[in-house]
């Protein structure tokens, strides 16, 4: 551990643990208990691996049951399978002058905080932004890659592509194995130090499938660039009516509809009416309650789902 010998550096140590972990609970988006129903710690186990218990989908029961007819054959059987969630390792560091440290330390105690922490809640938002729409944390290079369904834009129709995702609560699984976690050595040799922040997590698709049966995850593919993009409420309205059809749990009647910078100005300009309501019509004060909501909360409630926007989905990859 470092050898910290005057109180600037103390100050500066004990501001970046204090600090870290709350920063890095509003910073992430995937993390967040609000979003995520199943959220998990073995901080203190062995292993960087666990199985979360799933159950198969039943049906509706019968509507008008014989007497003396047997309940047991009609496709409630529990199945339970598990999906294996395994940990990674998040991690960045900043090299600290000490001429830095004595010219402006709560100037510098700030920026370290905001750039580790930041660092390691993208990294953790671009990993599970990934895991949710293929699988797996690797970056997608092109929409083939997508393991769930894509009610969005094809690869004919497109050149290149952002991606969207549309999620009931219980479509994905959050697993922490450490942390949040600073550590501060003092470099002798060349007057400095090196904070670095670390931590382990994981994630893990629950209810993912392409083929048409229950999903509880489902993407949305449109054309990249800002003005560029062809996202429309319309794919969205069909990837939450799916959610619906699947009976996929929604927090207080929402799902999650995470959007590219792109996608939320395409979205936008359909919410608020850009050149197509005039003022003073009937239907702008329905525009005007639209244009309200743009401004309050995430980004926006909409179609039954709450808009947020994040970089760390995947934009600008390949079509095909």
């Amino acid at each position: 551990m470092a050898n910290m010998t005057t109180s600037d550096i103390q100050q500066l140590y004990s501001n970046v643990v204090a600090d870290l972990v709350p920063y890095f609970s509003t910073k992430v988006l995937l993390p967040n208990p609000g979003i995520l129903e199943y959220n998990y710690n073995i901080e203190g186990s062995l292993g960087n691996q666990m199985q979360i218990p799933l159950t198969n989908a039943w049906p509706m029961g019968n509507v008008s049951v014989s007497d003396n007819t047997s309940l047991v054959n009609d496709g409630f059987n529990f199945d339970p399978t598990s999906a294996a969630l395994t940990v990674k390792k998040r991690g960045a560091g900043v090299t600290v002058s000490n001429e830095a440290l004595e010219d402006g330390l709560a100037t510098v105690t700030n920026a370290v905080v905001t750039r580790l922490s930041a660092a390691i809640s993208e990294a953790t938002d671009k990993a599970g932004f990934n895991t949710f729409l293929s699988g797996a944390e690797t970056d997608l290079t092109d929409i083939s890659g997508i393991n769930i369904s894509n009610d969005g834009n094809i690869n004919s129709e497109i050149t290149t592509a952002d991606l969207g995702l549309v999620m009931s609560g219980s479509g994905g699984a959050y697993c922490v194995k450490r942390s949040p976690e600073v550590k501060f050595f003092e470099n002798i040799t060349h007057d400095n130090n090196h904070i670095t922040a670390t931590m382990r997590n994981g994630f893990q698709q629950i209810r993912a499938a392409n083929d048409g049966s229950q999903t509880f995850l489902r993407a949305v593919a449109s054309q990249s660039g800002v003005g560029a993009s062809t996202a429309s409420l319309s794919q969205f309205s069909k990837s939450i009516a799916s959610l619906r059809a699947d009976n996929a749990p929604a927090s207080g009647g929402f799902y999650w509809a995470f959007i590219t910078p792109a996608q939320e100005l395409a979205l936008a300009s359909q919410l608020n009416g850009v050149g197509g309501i005039s003022s003073g019509s009937i239907g702008s004060v329905a525009q005007d309650m639209a244009n309200d909501a743009l401004l309050q909360g995430l980004v926006s409630q909409a179609l039954g789902a709450n808009f947020v926007r994040s970089t760390a989905l995947p934009q600008g990859i390949a079509s095909a």
